[in-house]
């Protein structure tokens, strides 16, 4: 297994993302017979936009592993331009074709380009592309379907979904500071792993593990992702405790996720 950070140990073998990535590519696709069907969980996207927005996402990282760099902006457009005689199934797939390459060209451990400070190496794609898959899959299965009977995302990803993204919390916050924030804690939890959050003004603290907070967050892997992702339905995640605590998580989970 990859070395590469993780909160409460949810890390993934490098080969069982690109497994998933693949599974939920083909998910994704499949699900989108009805691209000006709404997306409920992108409110204003159809299916056509959401697949603008990963072929957008793809290119881009294609570019940035490439130029081990932050790309610049494209000439024209956005990333996820299409031309009106295009099918975004068809592009996607070709697009996708070439991003899995680039995550499988090089050792994860490979220093590379990424946003995120903390992590600068291919890994990085590979866990991200995965999770970035995994729930917009999901977005194109309730758009057919409906909210109650899109599949899942995976057990294992979807706890390592939820660590990735409250690592982001950590990020400073000095700019958009929370003034009822006063050290309260959040204890998030799912299957085999839990995170303490610990709310301060321009600091978030995450740690793996924990039995203990002001408020308190639980639910089966998928569902909890989904939920700190705020997409709609009630993903069987029960929230109980401090309601302030509760509201400053929400408010610093949309902050990171925008």
């Amino acid at each position: 297994m990859t070395e590469q950070p993780s909160l409460d140990g949810t890390r993934l073998p490098d080969e069982r993302y690109l497994e998933l990535l693949d599974s939920d590519l083909e998910g994704l696709i499949a699900a989108s017979d009805d691209l000006a069907a709404d997306v409920p969980g992108c409110p204003g996207w159809t299916v056509r936009d959401l697949l603008s927005h990963v072929i957008g996402v793809y290119r881009h990282k294609v570019v940035a592993i490439d130029l081990n760099a932050q790309p610049p902006s494209p000439e024209s457009g956005d990333w996820g331009d299409l031309d009106a005689d295009e099918d975004p199934r068809e592009v996607l797939r070709s697009v996708y074709a070439e991003l899995r390459e680039r995550l499988t060209a090089r050792d994860p451990l490979t220093p590379t380009w990424a946003w995120w400070p903390a992590e600068q190496t291919l890994g990085f794609w590979i866990r991200r592309m995965a999770q970035e898959t995994a729930v917009h899959r999901w977005d194109a299965e309730t758009a057919v379907h409906g909210l109650d009977r899109a599949d899942p995302i995976a057990d294992d990803l979807a706890a390592d979904g939820v660590d990735e993204l409250l690592g982001w919390l950590t990020w400073p916050w000095d700019e958009v500071p929370q003034d009822d924030a006063a050290g309260q804690s959040v204890l998030l939890s799912t299957s085999d792993h839990a995170w303490t959050v610990t709310l301060s003004r321009t600091v978030v603290t995450v740690s793996g593990g924990g039995t203990d907070g002001d408020a308190f967050v639980a639910g089966a892997p998928s569902g909890l992702l989904l939920h700190v992702w705020g997409r709609p339905g009630g993903h069987s995640v029960a929230t109980i405790g401090d309601q302030t605590a509760l509201r400053l998580l929400r408010e610093r989970l949309a902050m990171a996720t925008t």
